[in-house]
Protein backbone atom coordinates (compact mmCIF):
# COMPACT_ATOMS: atom_id res chain seq x y z
CA UNK A 1 0.00 0.00 0.00
CA UNK A 2 1.38 3.42 -0.94
CA UNK A 3 1.84 6.25 1.53
CA UNK A 4 -1.14 8.22 0.17
CA UNK A 5 -3.42 5.19 0.45
CA UNK A 6 -2.21 4.52 4.00
CA UNK A 7 -2.96 8.14 4.97
CA UNK A 8 -6.49 7.89 3.49
CA UNK A 9 -7.15 4.61 5.30
CA UNK A 10 -5.93 6.13 8.58
CA UNK A 11 -8.11 9.23 8.12
CA UNK A 12 -11.17 7.14 7.35
CA UNK A 13 -10.53 4.91 10.35
CA UNK A 14 -10.23 7.94 12.62
CA UNK A 15 -13.72 9.27 11.96
CA UNK A 16 -16.43 8.56 14.55
CA UNK A 17 -18.66 7.12 11.83
CA UNK A 18 -16.06 4.83 10.23
CA UNK A 19 -17.11 1.21 9.86
CA UNK A 20 -15.17 -1.92 10.60
CA UNK A 21 -15.37 -3.29 14.11
CA UNK A 22 -12.16 -4.44 15.74
CA UNK A 23 -9.82 -2.14 13.80
CA UNK A 24 -7.32 0.20 15.35
CA UNK A 25 -7.13 3.93 14.62
CA UNK A 26 -4.56 6.56 15.48
CA UNK A 27 -6.06 9.56 17.27
CA UNK A 28 -4.64 12.53 19.12
CA UNK A 29 -5.08 13.72 22.66
CA UNK A 30 -4.18 17.32 23.41
CA UNK A 31 -2.20 18.32 26.50
CA UNK A 32 -0.04 21.24 27.63
CA UNK A 33 3.73 21.06 27.69
CA UNK A 34 5.96 23.02 30.01
CA UNK A 35 4.80 26.20 31.69
CA UNK A 36 1.43 27.43 30.52
CA UNK A 37 2.34 31.08 31.18
CA UNK A 38 -0.27 33.40 29.71
CA UNK A 39 -1.33 30.92 26.99
CA UNK A 40 -3.78 28.96 29.10
CA UNK A 41 -5.31 27.26 26.08
CA UNK A 42 -2.06 26.12 24.42
CA UNK A 43 -2.04 22.35 23.96
CA UNK A 44 0.00 19.91 21.91
CA UNK A 45 -0.97 16.61 20.27
CA UNK A 46 0.11 13.18 21.48
CA UNK A 47 -0.81 10.13 19.42
CA UNK A 48 -2.78 7.21 20.81
CA UNK A 49 -4.10 4.00 19.27
CA UNK A 50 -7.76 3.27 19.92
CA UNK A 51 -10.31 0.75 18.73
CA UNK A 52 -12.32 1.73 15.68
CA UNK A 53 -15.01 2.67 15.02
CA UNK A 54 -15.54 4.22 18.49
CA UNK A 55 -12.68 6.66 18.06
CA UNK A 56 -14.27 9.57 19.94
CA UNK A 57 -14.82 7.32 22.94
CA UNK A 58 -11.27 5.99 22.66
CA UNK A 59 -9.76 9.46 22.34
CA UNK A 60 -11.66 10.74 25.38
CA UNK A 61 -10.67 7.70 27.45
CA UNK A 62 -7.05 8.22 26.44
CA UNK A 63 -7.23 11.92 27.31
CA UNK A 64 -8.71 11.17 30.74
CA UNK A 65 -5.83 8.76 31.40
CA UNK A 66 -3.41 11.64 30.77
CA UNK A 67 0.15 11.57 29.48
CA UNK A 68 2.29 8.50 30.10
CA UNK A 69 5.11 8.62 32.66
CA UNK A 70 7.63 9.03 29.82
CA UNK A 71 5.61 11.91 28.33
CA UNK A 72 5.39 13.58 31.75
CA UNK A 73 9.20 13.34 32.04
CA UNK A 74 9.34 15.18 28.67
CA UNK A 75 7.24 18.02 30.12
CA UNK A 76 3.71 17.09 29.06
CA UNK A 77 1.02 17.50 31.68
CA UNK A 78 -2.51 18.81 32.05
CA UNK A 79 -5.50 18.08 34.20
CA UNK A 80 -5.90 14.42 33.39
CA UNK A 81 -4.06 11.52 34.98
CA UNK A 82 -4.55 8.08 36.53
CA UNK A 83 -6.93 9.81 38.98
CA UNK A 84 -9.34 10.72 36.14
CA UNK A 85 -8.83 7.58 34.04
CA UNK A 86 -12.04 5.64 33.68
CA UNK A 87 -14.28 8.66 34.36
CA UNK A 88 -15.83 8.72 30.88
CA UNK A 89 -19.48 7.67 31.04
CA UNK A 90 -20.37 8.08 27.35
CA UNK A 91 -19.43 9.83 24.12
CA UNK A 92 -21.54 10.12 20.99
CA UNK A 93 -21.86 12.34 17.94
CA UNK A 94 -25.18 13.68 16.64
CA UNK A 95 -25.68 16.49 14.16
CA UNK A 96 -22.01 17.50 14.25
CA UNK A 97 -21.99 17.79 18.04
CA UNK A 98 -19.99 15.50 20.30
CA UNK A 99 -21.88 14.86 23.52
CA UNK A 100 -19.41 13.73 26.17
CA UNK A 101 -20.57 12.72 29.64
CA UNK A 102 -18.17 12.25 32.54
CA UNK A 103 -18.41 10.96 36.06
CA UNK A 104 -18.08 14.03 38.27
CA UNK A 105 -14.35 14.78 38.56
CA UNK A 106 -14.65 18.20 40.28
CA UNK A 107 -13.10 16.92 43.51
CA UNK A 108 -10.24 15.26 41.65
CA UNK A 109 -9.21 18.44 39.79
CA UNK A 110 -10.75 21.35 41.73
CA UNK A 111 -8.38 24.04 40.40
CA UNK A 112 -9.70 23.59 36.87
CA UNK A 113 -12.46 26.04 37.76
CA UNK A 114 -10.09 29.06 37.75
CA UNK A 115 -10.18 31.19 34.59
CA UNK A 116 -6.85 29.86 33.28
CA UNK A 117 -7.65 26.37 34.54
CA UNK A 118 -10.97 26.22 32.73
CA UNK A 119 -9.39 27.54 29.51
CA UNK A 120 -6.82 24.73 29.69
CA UNK A 121 -9.42 22.08 30.53
CA UNK A 122 -11.67 23.13 27.65
CA UNK A 123 -8.71 23.35 25.24
CA UNK A 124 -7.74 19.78 26.10
CA UNK A 125 -11.31 18.52 25.73
CA UNK A 126 -12.30 20.56 22.67
CA UNK A 127 -9.17 19.92 20.63
CA UNK A 128 -9.43 16.20 21.35
CA UNK A 129 -13.15 16.04 20.46
CA UNK A 130 -13.07 18.24 17.36
CA UNK A 131 -10.16 16.51 15.61
CA UNK A 132 -12.72 14.33 13.85
CA UNK A 133 -14.31 15.63 10.64
CA UNK A 134 -17.82 14.79 11.84
CA UNK A 135 -17.48 16.91 15.01
CA UNK A 136 -17.96 20.69 14.75
CA UNK A 137 -18.21 21.31 18.49
CA UNK A 138 -18.56 19.46 21.78
CA UNK A 139 -20.90 19.65 24.77
CA UNK A 140 -19.86 18.20 28.14
CA UNK A 141 -21.71 17.02 31.21
CA UNK A 142 -21.23 15.41 34.61
CA UNK A 143 -23.61 12.49 35.13
CA UNK A 144 -25.80 13.83 32.28
CA UNK A 145 -25.95 17.35 33.77
CA UNK A 146 -24.56 20.04 31.45
CA UNK A 147 -25.39 22.60 34.11
CA UNK A 148 -23.15 20.89 36.68
CA UNK A 149 -20.20 20.78 34.29
CA UNK A 150 -20.42 24.35 32.95
CA UNK A 151 -21.38 26.05 36.20
CA UNK A 152 -18.30 24.44 37.80
CA UNK A 153 -16.28 26.33 35.16
CA UNK A 154 -18.34 29.48 35.80
CA UNK A 155 -19.84 29.33 32.31
CA UNK A 156 -23.37 29.10 30.96
CA UNK A 157 -24.29 25.65 29.66
CA UNK A 158 -24.52 25.54 25.86
CA UNK A 159 -27.78 24.74 24.17
CA UNK A 160 -28.22 21.19 22.93
CA UNK A 161 -28.31 22.15 19.25
CA UNK A 162 -26.33 24.83 17.42
CA UNK A 163 -28.10 28.10 16.71
CA UNK A 164 -29.58 28.16 13.22
CA UNK A 165 -28.83 30.88 10.97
Amino acid sequence: MGLAAAVIVTLLAATPTAGGAGGVAAVKIFVPRGSVGTRCDRVFPLTRSVRAPAVLTGAMRALLAGPTAAERRRGYGGWFSARTAGMLRSARVAGGIAYVDFADFRRVIPNASSSCGSALLLAQLNRTATQFPTVRRAVYSFNRSRRAFYEWLQLSPPRAAPASG
